[in-house]
């Protein structure tokens, strides 16, 4: 089902000419930083006129007439193997396992960035309860709300289907590749994906142009009826961030966007080279993790910050080789993304469609299978204390920044790529981490103290999920482990982000 043409040139301009666009108004704002210890980039920049008027009554529209996705009934055989704390279930293909949801005693589960396939199973006995045929590869974690689950594949197709028996209620092929997980609030559906816009750049600071190669889409959950779409500059991080009546957006040129989910009418934009979702406060104040390179030394960078622009507060800050380009393109993710890559119709690389070339700058990576699954340094925001998974170690700060507690993982971070653990999740005063060196966490959350760790030897990349005292985990090679805890207390993240709204709450 994949189209594997480029885009016309004037999307590849305009790629190249929003990436100068974030390098220079960086630099503009950095070239007087001397010192790590100071922020270098306190102010954001505002391009809130440039998107509105991308997407002014006047301008070019997004498309609306989207062909369905298929699906047929599936089949699967001899998954099932019983370990020491549970179970382990080995899917077919040979590839990364984005979160599984567990819903009502269900797990759903990926088939895999390899595969066609989505799951369902019993949550405490490993029985399949139904499996399904997709037309497109590299089916993504999914959001669970209202007896609906929804999800993307990398090709090119957003399903919604009963969780019931996995019977299909609407779909739409949006296009190639889709790099982001959706979300649910309120009945509506968020996500992204590329498109081509026939119009002018937009010209704004330090004139330089702000072109947008993504839309993100508001859909009724229920019926499937498209509610409103608007243009972003590139794909969401992640995924789209719903609380109260509003949606907040990265993308991953490391933009800001804050949305009313009703009508979809943008009321922020802004650039503050954000490399994470981001989640809030108890004061609602956005946190998020962000670039903040030494340019001293030109040692690439990492904060995580309460609120933005002049009234952000940093809270942690380090140097980040997993979100330096140079070494992540000679790390062991990268060869294992390309050949992923290769496997799903990328064997020349990314499409110019992804418009990776804003994340590359941004995070450091470049291939639409690590792109699909990076998480970044999300924050878990509980009981006035922040937990992040920073690269190889994980940090408790308070809201003032002072560190409650450190773990480190262990790792040759600059050798393996990426992160070496997976964004914290909270349980009832626990907080579970899983690493790269396949071993599944658990914490007390205030002392740090490692209360458990299960070894199940198969290394993971994507955040786990708890629920009714079992840990469900996935891995690079196409298993996901269910951990029989014993203790009820470790359970209500039900899904990637905590929730379909993807709040990291729970």
């Amino acid at each position: 089902m994949k189209n594997k043409k480029l885009l016309p040139a004037l999307l590849l301009l305009g790629v190249i000419g929003l990436t100068a666009w974030q390098m220079n108004s960086d630099s503009s704002l950095t070239k007087t930083t001397k010192k790590y210890d100071v922020d270098t980039a306190t102010a954001a920049i505002d391009i809130l006129p440039q998107v509105l008027e991308l997407n002014g009554d006047d301008k070019y529209k997004p498309v609306t007439d989207f062909r369905p996705g298929n699906v047929t009934t599936a089949k699967i055989d001899h998954y099932y193997k019983k370990t020491a704390d549970g179970y382990c279930i080995q899917l077919p293909s040979t590839t990364n396992i984005p979160t599984p949801s567990v819903i009502n005693g269900t797990v759903y589960l990926s088939g895999g960035f390899g595969s066609k396939q989505y799951y369902a199973f019993d949550a405490v006995s490993g029985k399949n309860k139904w499996a399904i045929n997709l037309d497109d590869d590299g089916p993504s974690s999914p959001a669970i709300a209202d007896g609906m689950i929804v999800f993307n594949t990398e090709s090119c197709t957003i399903f919604a289907c009963d969780t019931a028996n996995g019977r299909p209620v609407w779909s739409y092929y949006l296009g190639d590749p889709l790099m982001s997980m959706p979300s649910i609030h309120n009945g509506i559906v968020f996500t992204s994906y590329p498109a081509r816009y026939t119009g002018k750049a937009s010209t704004g600071q330090n004139n330089n142009a702000l072109f947008p190669s993504h839309v993100l889409i508001a859909i009724e959950l229920k019926t499937g009826k498209i509610l409103w779409q608007k243009w972003i500059d590139s794909d969401i991080m992640s995924a789209p961030v719903a609380k109260d009546d509003l949606l907040y957006v990265t993308t991953f040129s490391g933009a800001l966007y804050k949305v009313k989910e009703q009508t979809g009418e943008i009321i922020e934009a802004k650039a503050i080279r954000a490399t994470s979702a981001p989640v809030f406060s108890s004061g609602n104040e956005i946190v998020v993790s962000r670039r903040d390179d030494n340019t001293a030394n030109n040692a690439v960078g990492e904060a995580v910050v309460i609120g933005y622009g002049r009234k952000q507060k940093s809270v942690y800050k380090k140097e980040a080789a997993y979100l330096d380009m140079k070494v992540q393109d000679r790390s062991k993710l990268k060869g294992t993304a390309a050949t992923a890559d290769a496997g799903n119709g990328f064997a020349s690389g990314a499409p110019a469609s992804a418009n990776y070339t804003m994340a590359y700058s941004n995070i450091g990576q470049s291939n639409v299978s690590s792109l699909q699954s990076f998480q970044g340094s999300r924050t878990l925001y509980k009981n006035e204390r922040l937990y992040n998974t920073m690269g190889d170690e994980i940090i408790c700060t308070d809201s003032s920044g002072t560190v409650q507690w450190k773990h480190s993982l262990g790792g040759d971070i600059k050798s393996e790529g990426g992160f070496m653990g997976t964004p914290p999740v909270y349980a009832n005063g626990y907080i579970i981490v899983a690493t790269l060196k396949g071993e599944v966490l658990l914490f007390d959350e205030k002392k740090g103290e490692l209360i458990k760790t299960y070894n199940i030897q198969d290394p993971v990349r994507y955040q786990p999920v708890a629920d009714n005292g079992w840990i469900f985990v996935t891995t690079v090679n196409s298993k996901m482990y269910a951990i029989n805890t014993g203790n009820p207390a470790i359970t209500g993240w039900n899904m990637w982000g905590g929730n379909a709204a993807r709040t990291n709450e729970n």
